[in-house]
């Protein structure tokens, strides 16, 4: 007796292979089939073999590799929506996790399912093209990847904004270059806060906004100096214990957004709140705050006030406001020195290290010029010597009082009661005639040619000045632009033939330009029978640097109390209407720097602040980082992987 091979185990569509095969032999030979089945007491019924799981599977299979370039492509969508979804959408990030999963599992199913078409490809000539071409792009991500990663931990920031709105002061880092201790920083914001009965959107904004705010000027502070700069954000409903530290049983509803300066190891600590919606003094407000808690003092700047002279807080065309926010830009404590015209008692603070007088337009009683004359003299009131230097910038008009004239003069100034016209140095246009586009001066060694172009009050004193101020118009060499002065005076410097006096005209108009007395005039009289007007040049703006008024003699006693000053003609050119046209706030802000010793403050500054903010959520800001970085090269790929399937 012959066994049956058992075939119950073997695939179905062999089996039926094997049928076919054996069919003709079976016909041939009835009988002996009979005689078998017959000895063996079993039925002659045909023998059916069992089908595989695979078999159920293959009609699905068969259709999946049909449609398999569309699969391939939901899958490759699916992907991209799940990655958005993860990385743009927390709420969602469930599903885009699914979508992604989905998507990889689709991609793998038609890959196992063509594996051969897809081995094919890769082995054919087109699809080792294709190989190489991956090898590369992975070779040029890789370069990519570890080229960032050397570059974030060795970084260097910059400022690209055309107006540097992102870059701190040259006055802050100076300070911050200076620290010998480091520096710690609290800022006391609440993470979730209430909008309150009213429901106001508008503040709760604000708070973001300042959070914001504070959190970019913490970094910039934190990449100028980080071993010594160290911030934190401190949430006061969460941590009560912080507030009672710095501010005891305060209600934690008065410590939001305040800020906590002080140093590592010290308990001297100084507190900031924002002084309005923008935080717009923030850094200003820092500087001062590290300059308290280590112990040094800003400089100080007062304006004189009290005889008509500009004001500090007027936001009109006239004011000076735009000018103080220059001067806090750098970090100086502005203030304004009140003295009343019938007050005598009347002094200069001691920590002064700039006085401004800005166009006074009343008379200067003999009181306050007495205080004047000593403070240039560098004494105080009581007659005792003052601490710091006498530094003093005047800016006149030609119609200021005659006794701040004269007592200009005494110092060797003489500022002239009529304008300067220049014909060829004038602003363009009809009503601009007495507006000057003045030139700075900048004076090395000067020539002949340039000699020649000085005022004549300037002859014979360039040459004995050993240093001449260039930093003050040549910042950094770069010159400044044009100031435009309307209705200038003449500053004329008196030469008394004493070599430690120290004068250098700053700016110089035309020889075409002339003074004239008439301020409704315009037109230059040339003519030599009817009271010509003077021709020029002539100088706007002057340095002087003396021991005392002109015609003095030098003592011993003077030889550390030299004062400096510079003078000039006009006051509108920093006035809010002119401040930020042209090179006129660089000038008088420059002059201030110079004057206290901050030289390396001087220099060229943004001449407007441009508001470019882009306000997004976390989710906006996130899909704009996500898809600039994502999506082209993303759609890029597709792209190529369709070209590269059809032409496979």
């Amino acid at each position: 007796m012959t066994e049956q091979p058992d075939d119950t185990s073997r695939d179905w569509r062999r089996q039926r292979r094997r049928g076919r095969s054996g069919r003709p032999a079976a016909d041939t030979a009835p009988e002996a089939a009979a005689a078998s089945s017959a000895a063996d007491g079993e039925s002659a019924e045909p023998e059916v073999a069992s089908r595989t799981l695979l078999s159920f599977l293959e009609p699905a299979i068969n259709t999946i590799g049909i449609y398999g370039a569309p699969l391939v492509i939901a899958g490759i969508v699916a992907l991209i929506a799940g990655g958005a979804l993860v990385t743009w959408v927390s709420s969602m990030r469930l599903y885009g996790f699914i979508a992604l999963g989905f998507g990889a599992a689709l991609i793998l199913l038609v890959g196992l399912i063509s594996l051969s078409s897809v081995v094919a490809a890769f082995i054919s000539r087109t699809g080792r093209y294709g190989v190489n071409s991956l090898i590369m792009v992975a070779a040029f991500l890789g370069i990519i990847i570890a080229v960032n990663f050397v570059s974030f931990s060795n970084n260097q920031r910059i400022d690209a904004t055309a107006t540097s709105q992102f870059s701190l002061a040259e006055r802050t880092e100076q300070l911050l270059d200076n620290l010998e201790q480091e520096v710690e920083v609290i800022a006391f914001y609440k993470e979730e806060f209430s909008l309150g009965p009213q429901a106001n959107a508008g503040a709760a904004l604000q708070i973001i906004n300042r959070r914001d705010k504070a959190e970019e000027t913490f970094r910039e502070f934190k990449a100028a100096r980080p071993s010594k700069f160290n911030s934190e954000f401190v949430d006061p409903d969460k941590s009560p214990q912080r507030v009672n530290q710095y501010f005891g049983s305060v209600p934690t509803t008065f410590v939001n957004e305040s800020i906590v300066v002080k140093l590592k190891d010290s308990d001297v600590v100084d507190v900031i709140q924002p002084l309005d919606a923008e935080y717009s003094h923030l850094e200003q407000d820092l500087v001062s705050s590290i300059l308290l808690v280590t112990g040094r003092e800003q400089k100080a700047v007062y304006f004189l006030s009290g005889h008509g002279e500009r004001s500090l807080s007027s936001s009109d065309a006239a004011g000076y406001s735009s000018v103080r926010a220059g001067l806090e830009q750098d970090n100086y404590r502005v203030a304004s020195l009140n003295w009343p015209p019938n007050e005598e008692n009347v002094s200069v603070p001691e920590d002064a290290a700039l006085l401004v007088i800005a166009r006074p337009t009343t008379e200067l009683p003999e009181a306050h010029a007495q205080v004047l004359y000593s403070y240039l003299q560098g004494k105080n009131a009581d007659g005792n010597d003052r601490q710091e230097a006498s530094r003093l910038i005047f800016l006149g008009e030609p119609n200021i009082p005659d006794t701040f004239r004269q007592f200009m003069a005494t110092w060797g100034v003489v500022i002239s009661n009529a304008y300067i016209r220049d014909l060829d140095g004038s602003l363009p246009g009809e009503g601009n005639e007495q507006t000057l586009q003045v030139n700075s001066l900048n004076i090395l060694e000067p020539s002949q040619e340039m000699i020649a172009t000085l005022p004549p009050s300037a002859l014979g004193m360039i040459a004995r000045f050993p240093r001449p101020v260039v930093e003050i118009t040549t910042p950094q060499g770069k010159s400044l632009d044009l100031a435009l002065m309307p209705q200038t005076a003449s500053v004329d410097l008196i030469h008394d033939g004493n070599n430690a006096r120290r004068t250098i005209p700053l700016a110089s108009t035309s020889f075409n330009s002339y003074l004239i007395e008439d301020t409704e005039r315009i037109e230059p009289r040339l003519d030599t029978e009817d009271a010509p007007d003077r021709p020029g040049p002539f100088s706007p703006v002057a340095y002087i640097r003396d021991f005392g008024p002109i015609g003095t003699e030098r003592s011993e006693s003077q030889e550390n109390r030299e004062v400096e000053m510079v003078v000039m003609g006009d006051s509108d050119f920093v006035a809010n209407s002119f401040y930020g046209r042209g090179g006129g706030a660089d000038l008088f802000l420059n002059s201030v720097n110079y004057l206290v010793g901050d030289f390396s403050l001087v220099s060229l500054r943004p001449k407007a602040l441009a508001i470019r903010e882009f306000n997004v959520n976390r989710n906006q800001a996130n899909f704009v980082k996500w898809s600039s970085w994502l999506m082209l090269p993303g759609l890029m790929a597709l792209l190529a992987g369709l070209v590269w399937w059809v032409r496979r």
